[in-house]
């Protein structure tokens, strides 16, 4: 009997261990993930930027969008496809209209100050002038929390992007009536997120 008790308490210890090893290759798996989006992110930014962003502001921004990527369970690729259609990675991007005239979006992704301060309100994030919107960090955070919130609104990134282009009160007129969405705008986001996805990265 103290022999079956012995047998018995061996494998349970075998079972445990083996449990323990799993979960030891998940987490390698996942810090593996982790690490390779890390490095994704920061050769999408140097590709994009052109040397427009110091290493140090590369350095910061990459971990930042690694972050943000994390908190939202978003590929950082598809904030940085919207980075290049928005700006073309130039962090001093100032937005014109047909007219030439200055349209009032700014940075990397062309965030307005209006509606930079209202999502800067809920993450105690000041922001106060347009000089704060040419700081890569500041302008990244706020556009990809504004991009998050309308994913929340329309429950998909189709309708998302093109309120992200258009201004949400011109999407919702547009799906009140029935009219098609016009879809050139997340067509091109598309199209830069397959490229980036396509870069040898590695």
């Amino acid at each position: 009997m103290s022999r079956w008790f012995t047998q018995q308490r061996a494998l349970s210890e075998i079972a445990a261990q083996e449990i323990e090893l799993r979960n030891d290759l998940d987490r390698l798996s996942t810090w593996g993930k982790w690490t390779i989006d890390f490095i994704k992110i920061d050769k999408a930014l140097a590709y994009l930027s052109k040397d427009r962003l110091t290493e140090e502001q590369r350095a910061l921004l990459s971990e930042q969008i690694w972050q943000i990527s994390r908190s939202y369970a978003t590929d950082p690729l598809l904030i940085l496809a919207v980075v290049a259609q928005e700006s073309h990675g130039n962090p001093n991007a100032r937005g014109r209209m047909q007219s030439g005239k200055f349209s009032g979006a700014l940075g990397l992704m062309q965030i307005k100050l209006e509606t930079a301060k209202k999502m800067g309100e809920r993450f105690g994030l000041p922001i106060e002038k347009e000089e704060d919107l040419l700081r890569p960090e500041i302008n990244v955070t706020v556009g990809t929390a504004y991009l998050m919130r309308l994913i929340a609104k329309y429950g998909n990134w189709k309708d998302a992007l093109i309120a992200y282009n258009l201004g949400h009160s011109a999407v919702d007129k547009m799906l009140e009536k029935g009219t098609p969405l016009p879809t050139r705008y997340y067509e091109h986001v598309v199209s830069k997120y397959r490229n980036l996805t396509q870069l040898s990265f590695l």
